[in-house]
């Protein structure tokens, strides 16, 4: 092995580990960025919304209910259903979390 392709076999190892860290991080951030969209919808809670049913995830909600949002989330939003948070992905209105 030359120490041109020794140099070369170091530098791509190291940017493979540098890209992986960098989605590790991406993803860490997304899951925080939730967390933070949960507990400010535990932290001020709504007035529980009457639908026809319960809704379940990956469910659309209906457009008459009322979505509450976070300042600076544009992704999701939230309901109460029976005392209960339930978050919604607002381009979709799918629910993606329900607390037990």
């Amino acid at each position: 092995m030359t120490a041109t392709s020794k140099h070369f076999g170091t530098a791509l190892l190291a940017a493979l580990l540098l890209a992986s860290a960098s989605g590790a991080t991406l993803a860490q951030s997304a899951e925080q960025e939730r967390v933070s969209v949960y507990q400010y919808a535990i932290d001020h809670p709504q007035a529980d919304v009457q639908m026809r049913s319960a809704p379940s995830l990956g469910a659309s909600v209906p457009q008459n209910v009322e979505l509450a949002t976070v300042s600076g989330d544009e992704i999701y939003g939230y309901f109460y259903y029976d005392g209960r948070p339930v978050l919604v992905e607002l381009k979709t209105r799918s629910v993606v979390r329900i607390d037990n």
